[in-house]
């Protein structure tokens, strides 16, 4: 059954040691290590034939790459479109923007020029526990030179990867309102932090307000490093999201290399196959394939 499906990965990374500095891997922030304990066994050089050997089981047919913390964004997007064009991975990539930088401008003008970035995007996680802020600050959606940056990226036109918490949500309602040309795909399908039942119910509240938003779309990636590996702690999370947004505004993403430290490819598709087991063909078709081509504008198969 994995083999009948066309997957289109829409989430994953290349890791360019020692030719790009990333100051993650330098300075270790805790945050990440409070979501995997070996989080950092994956801060190693990472490059298109890893990923290609890691996915070899499974039926990918095109990948989106997406930047990794890199000091510099341009020079890890330039090396990645060099990689597609070289060996044809990744088919689109997700550039890094600071928005509220002097020199975005600048920096969207570069991505323009290179045919692989077809989406950006800036953490902006935030929380009121220090050990989930995995963004800079927490005002970003109200700053006013942020937004001025926004604007920029909405005339370039690129596609924005929108990196929050579920209890976020809210305040980002006005930012995809204001800008109903520009898709937004919401990442890890809303990251709720609170996994009781009450923050369930909570981030189901949040995700189904979102929806309401034609230009918005989920991306089911780093579904194992939040809820776990197993068909009970990942299936009512994943069949709600894609109750939701249905399968024509849902990804599939696999989030390698960290993801791969918790499963292989074969079993992460398994495993989520099972949980979506009452999907017909043309849903999975979309889920697994054809939402990520119309987002990142691939090619047809």
């Amino acid at each position: 059954m994995l083999r009948e499906v066309d997957i289109v990965d829409a989430h994953q990374h290349f890791i360019n040691l020692p030719d790009l500095a990333y100051p993650w891997i330098d300075s270790r922030p805790p945050a990440l290590t409070a979501l995997l304990s070996n989080y950092y066994d994956a801060a190693r050089r990472y490059l298109p034939h890893d990923y290609r050997a890691q996915v070899d089981g499974i039926p990918v047919t095109a990948s989106v790459g997406c930047e990794f913390g890199a000091a510099d964004g341009v020079a890890e997007a330039v090396w990645v479109q060099q990689c597609a064009d070289r060996v044809g991975v990744p088919n689109a990539f997700i550039a890094a923007a600071q928005l509220e930088s002097d020199d975005l401008a600048d920096v969207l003008a570069r991505y323009r020029d290179l045919p692989v970035v077809q989406a950006v995007r800036q953490p902006l996680y935030w929380a009121d526990d220090p050990g989930k802020r995995l963004g800079a600050r927490g005002d970003y959606l109200s700053d006013p030179a942020w937004l001025r940056g926004f604007e920029k990226v909405a005339d370039g036109g690129f596609v924005w990867d929108l990196l929050v918490y579920d209890e976020q949500l809210p305040g980002a309602h006005e930012l995809i309102a204001a800008f109903p040309d520009t898709t937004f795909v919401l990442e890890a399908v809303g990251w709720p932090v609170d996994l009781t039942a009450e923050g369930f119910s909570r981030w189901e509240e949040r995700l189904g307000a979102v929806s309401r938003f034609p230009n918005v779309v989920l991306k089911f990636q780093g579904i194992a490093l939040i809820f776990g590996t197993s068909p009970d702690a990942i299936g009512r999370w994943i069949r709600t999201a894609l109750r939701i947004f249905g399968a024509g505004r849902c990804m599939f993403a696999s989030h390698y290399p960290i993801d791969h430290l918790l499963w292989d490819s074969d079993t992460m598709v398994s495993t989520v196959q099972a949980a979506l087991d009452d999907l017909s063909s043309a849903e999975q078709a979309l889920f697994f394939g054809d939402t990520a081509r119309r987002v990142y504008r691939l090619p047809a198969r």
